[in-house]
């Protein structure tokens, strides 16, 4: 650590508010002491469409929608161009009337609860905190993102605690010692992140320089560029990097550019190479062995040669459809996959709404609830790796996909059944019974599903419906080769019916 330098920081745009708050909605109080200790100035306006917030804290309100947020994913550019159409508004409003509201906002207060509605809610927070660092550098206004405790999921928190300059809090703005600026987390390299990171922890530390930049021309170690590798150190989670896997359904695949992986190209295999990158996916770090997985895609293939030429064209195959040599790693007998730092995965994020909505539910908090448990519906967008051919799902020397598939399956029914249960304690039945025909299109066996099914008939009073439902249930039973109904079931039908 020899020389020092200026601090880089831009002290103009570091003067701008960029924080996040972390709420309870329920908590007028503790939200509004933390606003008054961050906007001094009149003229911030409310992102929100949540009611609990357009009533408890006084500022013009503009929905979600006019900035595009609220859907699948964030686009900074089109968030931009919002952002400057509504200033620019603004002060056409002011220049053209006598109305002192009618001012140009200098903090826009921008409600999170979007990002529990889409998706990919954690990537879209990656992102978010990106664009919103960007309106405030190049508009000059404040940012304050208000995230509600009760929604958040744990990839969510983590991206959320990375993406903003501040922490804001009744007490006063905190400097949030693990976020770096865009140009850093995005372009920089790993002793300038940590510089930058221990200025922020210890200021006898600003401008220190852990190598002379002349030093990064030259090789450090075996390979000349290892600092600029995210792989060795992972301050944070860097712009744009990773991919996008969607196993619930059929697999699909989303590189950083968001290029669609396509399975089909000469010379390849689509189901092989699908089914190979579905087990690597599946064996995580740790890899798998080339010899298990010659013996799921090869099974009926005597002469080991053979096989293992055929698996290293497909592992060939897999490489060029994710475009990398890289993408798949090798270590003896051993591959894996090799994911860019920030790839997110759908099954993470589903179990976690699943285990948070569970909470909510239990805590009676029914419209936070519903709303987690919709971003739950979006996600299972069917069985885990649906399109995978039956014949490599399940091997004679392992069951590697069906217990998991099962299992997400499960989940998938309950959220779909206490939904259901949810609507229906609001006399919400109209709203309950798509959920429970759904469910019922995954497993019309299943008794939850059919006993919530009829009791929502019965809250509309459709007797009629309750009997054919549990007919239905019974033919169902029979021609899946079922003897007879269990007593729970047989016990909803009659108490429903007297």
């Amino acid at each position: 650590m020899a020389n020092r330098k200026p601090s880089s920081m831009d002290k103009s745009k570091s003067s701008l508010i960029d924080a996040a708050m972390f709420v309870l909605f329920s908590d007028a109080e503790f939200m509004r002491n933390s606003l008054k200790a961050g906007v001094s100035s009149k003229h911030a306006v409310l992102v929100s469409d949540t009611p609990a917030l357009i009533e408890n804290l006084p500022y013009p309100n503009i929905p979600p929608s006019v900035l595009g947020l609220g859907e699948h994913s964030v686009a900074g550019g089109s968030i931009h161009q919002a952002v400057s159409a509504l200033l620019q508004f603004q002060a056409h409003s002011q220049e053209t009337s006598q109305d002192a509201s009618d001012v140009s906002p200098d903090i826009l207060i921008v409600d999170m609860t979007w990002s529990a509605r889409t998706v990919i809610g954690t990537m879209s927070l990656e992102n978010w905190g990106h664009i919103a660092e960007q309106i405030s550098n190049e508009f000059g206004i404040g940012m304050i993102s208000i995230y509600n405790r009760e929604l958040l999921i744990e990839n969510q928190m983590q991206s959320a605690l990375r993406a903003h300059r501040q922490f804001l809090a009744p007490s006063g703005i905190y400097k949030n010692p693990f976020w770096l600026p865009a140009t850093l987390s995005a372009n920089g390299t790993i002793d300038e992140q940590m510089a930058f990171l221990l200025e922020g922890a210890v200021p006898d530390y600003g401008g220190i320089e852990f190598f002379d930049p002349l030093d990064r021309s030259y090789a450090r170690g075996a390979d000349p560029g290892w600092v600029s590798k995210p792989s060795q150190i992972q301050i944070t989670t860097p712009k744009s990097t990773g991919w996008q896997v969607h196993c619930l359904g059929p697999l699909q695949v989303y590189l950083a550019d968001q290029t669609l992986v396509s399975w089909n190209f000469p010379g390849s295999s689509p189901h092989k190479t699908r089914t190979l990158f579905a087990y690597l996916l599946s064996a995580g770090e740790k890899g798998a062995h080339t010899e298990r997985m010659c013996e799921l895609l090869w099974p009926n293939e005597a002469a080991e040669s053979t096989k293992r030429g055929r698996f290293h064209h497909a592992v060939a195959m897999l490489r060029r459809a994710l475009g990398s040599k890289n993408s798949v790693l090798r270590s003896g007998e051993f591959y894996r996959l090799n994911a860019p730092p920030g790839s997110w995965i759908d099954i993470s994020s589903f179990e976690q709404i699943c285990r948070r909505g569970l909470a909510l539910a239990k805590q009676d908090q029914v419209d936070e609830a519903l709303l987690i448990y919709r971003s739950g519906q979006e996600l299972y967008r069917g069985d885990l790796f649906e399109d995978i051919p039956l014949q490599y799902v399940h091997s004679e020397n392992e069951d590697w996909c069906l217990p998991r598939r099962r299992w997400l399956r499960d989940m998938a029914l309950k959220i779909y059944r206490d939904a259901s249960v949810l609507l229906r304690s609001q006399n919400r039945q109209d709203e309950a019974l798509p959920l429970c025909q759904k469910a019922l299109a995954l497993d019309p066996m299943n008794e939850d599903i059919n006993c919530e099914t009829m009791r929502v008939f019965h809250a509309q009073g459709r007797t009629d419906t309750i009997i054919r439902q549990y007919k239905q249930y019974l033919t169902t039973l029979e021609n899946m080769g079922g003897t007879h109904e269990s007593a729970a079931i047989h016990k909803v039908y009659r108490n429903l019916m007297q």
